[in-house]
């Protein structure tokens, strides 16, 4: 009786589909409107009884599809469908009131953008809707977070699962739900009679097989109290998912990052830190208050990123960079920095006596200031280790962070214990130290003109300006990646961000050079570039699903199988993917 229920449902929604045209004006009335940006929120609404489906429609009905002509268009989130057993024996996730989606746009001139979606009631229809930029409503700041505030209240909370790539095993612990929903994002992903969800104790156990090469990317998961949408993220169950393992690996990724592009800015304020003591006493307190520094910098950073998220935001390690209020007071700072190097600015004298009261300051400020403006960029080893940590709990996360933390401090801190290390290489103390401290300040003045020039860019003043690779290299786009890779086109992935020196140190020397140049057209490689100079969710959560949760990260598709390269890669590192 079930398999005839199925059949006859069938007949039924196909047979409705050829319905003639009398009936088929359209109920879904679908409004754009944008905050002046490339964020747009699509408000859908549905009249006279009829529904449309989700991504993944279930059982029968069509998927709604937003895609676009001479532009590209993402989808960041959308509203939780709703689900019921039609004729009781078919899955439906559908929309029969109003949903909300929200969307990034790459605007050109004649962009179309376009919906299609199928609407059912008795009868169902096949529909499309067509717009263009000029259809967009144009909201005020105001009406934009109101409206933002509503749709963002329909949207499922993200999350991100990890599973063994051989075993397609979830356990869900924490959702204090009894019962339990767990939606496929796409159909035909998994086969739906493999799909076993069963409470064991205060946890949920989902396990499933999945059709040949295809791996389940991203699941709805329902309960009474709340809608998850869950990145799922593929690891190995080998030693290099071991803690202990992991906690090397950060450690030793803190030691290389004293030697990556993006501390060079502060090499000056670090080395002139050094020349300043001159008493030998003390200098276990400085070492301590310098590792203090840097240790409570990522401890800062680290629980606000992990409460971040749990807000549900998709963003990374390196995030701080993305806020315009933040690049500005850092520039601010550097350029304060700067004029009191070169002795143009000086502090309140009652601001000197407390500063020189208390003379571990400025140690544990320069850590502090050290990590703020490096930690944005990953090297080697730190890539991995980061992106580890936060597929794990809390303890874990703050675990590898102490690790990279430690790493980061001992060089210097070590300098600071054996300062007779250096100090046999330096002439007595004199004039040269002032022509050395003026020295010293030109990469702390570059940093601050640097961080001007990012805050310009997030400020959209920069925007006239065209991107020199722009015909060559294309805003990432999740499907068109897929769709290419999976038929075997060679595909290169550019995650990156103005404020990531080591990102743009990478742009000049690998990327812009002949031999990239050459083997990008010999072997006819598709460019992506996710720009994450702003906050970009979608450009966020494609990163978390290579495991990674910093920039730069290079990955490289061949023969449908991708490849995450070295920060500082080699055409070999290209050459010898398989």
């Amino acid at each position: 009786m079930l398999y005839w229920g199925r059949f006859l449902y069938l007949l039924f929604w196909i047979a409705a589909l050829w319905l003639p045209n009398a009936v088929l004006a359209k109920d879904t009335t679908i409004n754009l409107y944008s905050d002046g940006d490339n964020d747009l929120i699509a408000h859908l609404e549905m009249h006279n009884g009829k529904h449309i489906y989700w991504q993944n429609p279930g059982d029968i009905g069509q998927p709604t599809i937003v895609h676009a002509e001479n532009g590209q268009v993402q989808i960041s989130n959308q509203s939780v469908p709703k689900h019921r057993l039609a004729y009781g024996v078919m899955n439906e996730y559908y929309y029969d009131d109003e949903a909300f989606f929200s969307l990034d746009i790459a605007e050109s001139e004649n962009m179309q953008l376009i919906f299609d979606y199928v609407e059912c009631a008795d009868e169902c229809r096949e529909q499309t809707s067509v717009f263009t930029p000029e259809d967009f409503i144009l909201l005020n700041p105001e009406e934009w977070k109101k409206l933002k505030t509503r749709a963002e209240a329909t949207y499922p909370q993200k999350i991100r699962l990890t599973t063994d790539g051989e075993k397609n095993f979830l356990k869900l612990k924490h959702l204090g739900a009894d019962e339990l929903f767990f939606v496929p994002a796409a159909r035909e992903i998994i086969t739906p009679e493999t799909l076993k969800v069963k409470k064991k104790g205060s946890k949920w156990l989902v396990s499933w097989q999945a059709e040949d090469n295809m791996r389940l990317q991203q699941a709805l998961i329902l309960t009474p109290k709340q809608a998850y949408l869950a990145d799922i993220i593929y690891t190995n169950s080998n030693i290099s998912n071991s803690l202990f393992y992991i906690l090397l690996l950060a450690f030793l990724g803190g030691i290389i990052l004293n030697a990556m592009p993006c501390v060079f800015p502060i090499l000056g304020l670090k080395i002139f830190s050094l020349l300043q003591v001159s008493n030998p006493r003390g200098r276990w307190q400085r070492a301590m208050a310098y590792t203090a520094g840097v240790w409570g910098s990522f401890m800062l950073l680290t629980a606000l990123l992990i409460w971040l998220k749990k807000q549900g935001e998709a963003i990374g390690w390196g995030f701080q960079l993305q806020s315009p209020w933040f690049v500005g007071i850092m520039a601010i700072v550097f350029l304060l920095l700067f004029l009191l190097m070169i002795e143009r600015w000086h502090f309140p004298n009652m601001t000197n006596k407390f500063i020189h009261r208390l003379s571990e300051i400025n140690e544990f400020t320069t850590g502090f200031f050290a990590v703020l403006i490096a930690s944005p960029c990953t090297g080697p080893f730190m890539g991995a280790a980061v992106g580890y940590a936060f597929m794990r709990n809390s303890a874990e996360i703050f675990a590898v962070f102490t690790a990279l933390a430690l790493g980061y401090a001992l060089p210097y801190a070590l300098i600071e214990l054996y300062p007779q290390t250096i100090s046999k290489w330096l002439p007595k103390p004199g004039k040269w130290m002032h022509k050395v401290k003026i020295v010293l300040s030109v990469p702390i003045l570059l940093t601050a003109l640097w961080l001007f020039g990012v805050l310009a860019v997030q400020l959209h003043a920069l925007k006239t300006q065209k991107n020199e690779q722009s015909e060559v290299w294309q805003p990432y786009n999740a499907e068109q990646v897929e769709s290419l890779a999976n038929a075997g086109e060679n595909v290169f992935i550019d995650f990156t961000a103005k404020w990531c020196l080591t990102c743009q140190f990478n742009d000049k020397v690998l990327l812009q050079s002949d031999n990239f140049e050459n083997f990008v057209q010999k072997n006819n490689v598709h460019l992506f570039k996710a720009d994450l100079t702003e906050n970009n969710e979608i450009y966020n959560t494609a990163l978390s699903t290579y495991g990674r949760d910093g920039i730069p990260v290079y990955i490289y598709y061949h023969n449908g199988k991708y490849k995450i390269l070295p920060v500082f890669f080699s055409i070999k590192d290209l050459q010898n993917t398989k």
